[in-house]
């Protein structure tokens, strides 16, 4: 702009020059004059614009720089919610997923308890009943414990015993005195017990009986487990003989020495384990 307006103040100086003669010098300087003064003030508006535009230049670079690092924060914010977004649909999915299988246990849960309450009430019920059972069965052996006491008068305790164990009878003979010394057959006392017994057997319907004997530890094990055997089958063959219970009713096993009721290490302890036990199972 500034090279146009100087081509401009030239051209029109040329053609001052070559006006007519009849223009006054006086004239032709105050048209100079006044051609200069143009000039300068298209010379100013120019500056001004200029520096207008420059400054206008400046505001718009500085403002681009600044939106530029706007960008670039909005840009990296971006980026962050973009990934934060990404991490909690991540954490959304996997409670999610933990929600479903902990309801899954808690309904699994809900499940037992339920079926646990079932068989809760189911033994309650049961209870109640076996109660009212027990009370019955406790007076049932009661009498048969009597009565099992009255078979063994005139015995001591070292002798034969009898007592309630495990909801049944049980009745405990010395080997000593229950069987001939040094056999398997019943000594004259120890039968006449087991006849008086099989009195109060016969009174009873759905009754069992098991009898198991033992041996103390002198001698070879597997003839002490005949040996017991043996034992208990008389046992069982003299109630056989006396009672009307049928033969389904009885059961025999010998244990030898491998139930003892002390250690083997005295005579008296060997005595003791030296024993046959008579279990009756009044019924109900």
């Amino acid at each position: 702009m500034k090279r146009i307006l100087i081509t401009s103040f030239i051209a029109l100086s040329a053609a001052l020059m070559i006006m007519p003669s009849c223009v006054s010098k006086k004239k032709y300087q105050e048209a100079v004059a006044r051609g200069k003064y143009s000039l300068d003030s298209l010379n100013k508006v120019f500056d001004k614009t200029v520096a207008g535009f420059n400054s206008n230049t400046n505001y718009l670079k500085n403002s681009n720089s600044a939106k530029d690092l706007r960008l670039d924060s909005l840009n990296r914010a971006n980026n962050q919610l973009t990934a934060d977004k990404a991490s909690l649909n991540q954490n959304l999915v996997q409670t999610i997923n933990d929600y479903k299988a902990e309801r899954d246990k808690l309904a699994t849960k809900s499940r037992a308890v339920d079926s646990l309450m079932n068989i809760l009430n189911i033994q309650a019920v049961s209870q109640d009943s076996a109660r009212n059972i027990s009370d019955t069965r406790m007076r049932k052996l009661d009498n048969y414990l009597t009565t099992s006491k009255r078979a063994l008068e005139g015995l001591n305790q070292s002798e034969a015993y009898a007592e309630i164990k495990a909801g049944v009878i049980l009745i405990t003979f010395s080997n000593d005195f229950l069987f001939k010394s040094g056999t398997n057959e019943l000594s004259t006392k120890g039968l006449a017990v087991i006849k008086k017994l099989s009195t109060l057997l016969s009174s009873t319907e759905n009754c069992t009986v098991t009898v198991v004997s033992h041996t103390d530890s002198n001698g070879q094990a597997k003839s002490l487990l005949d040996q017991s055997a043996r034992k208990a089958a008389a046992t069982v063959t003299a109630f056989a003989e006396n009672c009307t219970l049928p033969g389904s009713a009885y059961t025999a096993s010998g244990k030898g020495m491998y139930s003892p009721l002390a250690t083997n290490t005295n005579d008296a302890n060997k005595k003791k384990n030296r024993r046959t036990e008579v279990f009756i199972n009044p019924g109900y």
